[in-house]
């Protein structure tokens, strides 16, 4: 615990508040402009609509959102051989867990932030008052087992490189692809880590080319998709900190 309140008083000043709002702010305008085009009778179907379009906005800005938390508390550690006075201290074992939780809590934060303020504008903009609140509780959590998979390669790549560009990189790549293999079939899907928040998807959508209506429904929860996201969890989990431990300082 003390290593973990040590992460929170040495990231104080390093703006982690301001890139999560701002993350909430570009998906409230996101989801503003899909739900001022919608039309009266399409508000029945709202809330599907929020999650299957939470399923996108994640896709594309959870990636690189997490690689900037990530960088901006792993890149404080190497400055002025940070690592080398931490490590006479502690093990690096130890401290690679500690900011583990750090990211882990900043990540439930936000998300559980960015779902409280779209939750009650989509009410202010007459979405159904029947919340299904069973479903956005399991879509909170599905985003948030993604989101802390990935932190954990960006936490890795963070450490374990001086410059923070490897990092970044990877967090822009991994937004890339997670939206493109979107439109991949679901085998394709879970072979790369950054598709998961489609993997875990709780909606989807048909459109029909006839009508040109487009038609939301609910999907059960994919169970055995966090299955294999747990398993990348604890292989990247393994391998990064792993390499954290052996790495010379």
């Amino acid at each position: 615990m003390r290593l973990i309140g040590m992460e929170f008083f040495k990231c104080r000043r390093r703006q982690v508040p301001l890139i999560c709002l701002a993350l909430i702010a570009a998906q409230l305008l996101w989801m503003g402009v899909s739900i001022s085009r919608m039309e009266l009778e399409e508000m029945s179907d709202g809330w599907m609509l929020l999650l299957h379009s939470l399923t996108v906005i994640d896709a594309v800005m959870l990636p690189l959102t997490v690689a900037a938390i990530a960088s901006r508390s792993c890149e404080l550690e190497h400055r002025g051989h940070t690592l080398k006075l931490l490590e006479t201290v502690r093990t690096p074992g130890a401290l690679f867990d500690a900011k583990l939780a750090w990211g882990a809590v900043w990540i439930a934060l936000l998300l559980l932030g960015r779902e409280i303020v779209l939750t009650v504008y989509c009410l202010c903009t007459g979405f159904p008052l029947s919340v299904p609140w069973g479903r956005l509780a399991l879509h909170l959590f599905f985003s948030f087992a993604v989101s802390l998979t990935i932190y954990v390669l960006q936490e890795s790549l963070s450490l374990l490189f001086a410059n923070q560009a490897v990092a970044l990189v990877a967090g822009i790549f991994g937004s890339f692809v997670g939206l493109f293999t979107l439109f991949f079939s679901p085998a394709v899907q879970r072979l790369v880590l950054w598709s998961y928040y489609g993997v875990l998807a709780l909606t989807v959508q048909d459109w029909n080319a006839a009508t040109r209506v487009t038609h939301f429904y609910w999907l059960e929860p994919n169970w055995p998709g966090l299955g294999l996201l747990a398993v990348w969890f604890l292989l990247l989990l393994a391998v990064g900190r792993s390499l954290f431990v052996r790495k010379e300082v």
